[in-house]
């Protein structure tokens, strides 16, 4: 049982230590299939995200709490709801839905309009630092993706 605990140990010691040597970031790729649900209250935005991840483990996205920009318009806080796991050494698009205050979207609608009648698309901004569990330990990816969104995708927030 000693022999186990050690192993486990150094394991864990030098994933911290050499995590480098461990995992390689996760590349996000591309958004595809755009949609958004409204209510009252609050605002759901929901894509498919494709990530490419070059590990040779799976990855689950955690809950976590990112930044949206439009059209260089701080929108606040989304939150990423659900669990999300990410099939080892593979590219595929996984679902993806974020939870916003609709008051901080509508803020946005003027500048909005003024950019996508100038340059012919928005830029949709999400940064912060993505939550992901590997063995059963947590550790945050930086993560900031530009999404041009279409007239039509824009206007579906309002």
């Amino acid at each position: 049982m000693k022999w186990y605990f050690w192993l486990c140990f150094n394991f864990f010691i030098t994933f911290n230590s050499f995590s480098s040597f461990w995992y390689k970031d996760l590349e996000f790729l591309a958004i595809e299939n755009f949609s958004v649900a409204k209510g009252e209250d609050k605002i759901a935005i929901s894509f498919d995200y494709v990530i490419n991840n070059l590990n040779w483990y799976n990855i689950t996205i955690k809950p976590s709490v990112l930044n949206l920009n439009i059209a260089d318009t701080d929108c606040g806080e989304v939150l990423v709801l659900d669990k999300i796991n990410i099939k080892r050494k593979t590219k595929g698009a996984y679902k993806f839905t974020l939870i916003g205050e609709t008051s901080n979207f509508l803020k946005s609608g003027f500048s909005s309009i003024w950019t996508m009648l100038s340059k012919g698309e928005i830029d949709f901004i999400l940064k912060g630092d993505l939550k992901a569990g590997v063995f059963g330990m947590t550790k945050k990816w930086k993560m900031e993706y530009i999404y041009k969104m279409t007239w039509n995708e824009f206007m579906s927030f309002f």
